[in-house]
């Protein structure tokens, strides 16, 4: 009787041992089938972080296009400007064979040379000299220029020495030559001797035209 009750208990210890094992491995298994949580993703975010990758590399761009656009600027400025320089040292040896040749002036020529200087010093001012360029374009402008001048005959030669020894003293300065050893007082005489060159030969060529005009 003992002995049926022992076997009885321990059939029912090892019912519950195989229940309890059964239980344990069900739940392993039901941990390993359960799927992580889902990582929530913002769009708003992810839009962002898109605009803000694709305006970098328009800036970047931008930023390449503008530097690319302002050197060829630099190089097209820098080759207007030998053009002009070299113009007007042609233009002032071709009125000095003018005063040396003895003959009556053709007021016709020297007006359209006068011209030409007047031009293309007007063009290195804007180059050379920008803050003056701006100032007069930013100026009222007159009826009249504020130093018009006109010479009659007598007078006339003289105007085209001057204007040749302007532009020999403003082509020679150190500061147009060498700009690295230039001083301050050099630049200054550089841009004045500019300025009265753009002067003078706008009133030679008034001068010119209108002696042109008389004979």
């Amino acid at each position: 009787m003992r002995s049926q009750q022992s076997r009885a208990v321990a059939q029912a210890i090892c019912g519950l041992a195989a229940m309890a094992s059964l239980l344990m491995e069900s739940a392993a298994l039901a941990q390993q089938s359960l799927p992580s949580a889902p990582v929530v993703k913002d769009p708003k975010s992810q839009t962002r972080e898109r605009q803000d990758r694709e305006a970098t590399l328009r800036s970047a761009e931008v930023g390449a296009a503008l530097d690319k656009a302002k050197e060829h600027r630099v190089e097209i400025d820098i080759e207007q400007i030998k053009q002009d320089y070299k113009r007007i040292q042609i233009l002032r040896n071709e009125m000095a064979h003018i005063v040396l040749a003895n003959q009556p002036f053709d007021y016709k020529l020297i007006a359209e040379k006068a011209e030409a200087v007047g031009k293309s010093a007007d063009r290195l001012k804007t180059r050379l000299m920008p803050k003056a360029a701006e100032q007069k374009a930013a100026e009222p402008k007159p009826t009249a220029q504020k130093n018009q001048a006109e010479f009659n005959q007598v007078e006339f030669k003289g105007a085209l020495v001057r204007l040749c020894k302007l532009i020999d003293r403003f082509v020679e300065n150190p500061a147009l030559k060498d700009p690295d050893v230039t001083n301050a007082q050099q630049a200054t005489q550089a841009d004045n001797d500019l300025l009265s060159i753009i002067e003078l030969s706008s009133n030679v060529k008034r001068s010119a035209e209108k002696l042109k005009s008389s004979r």
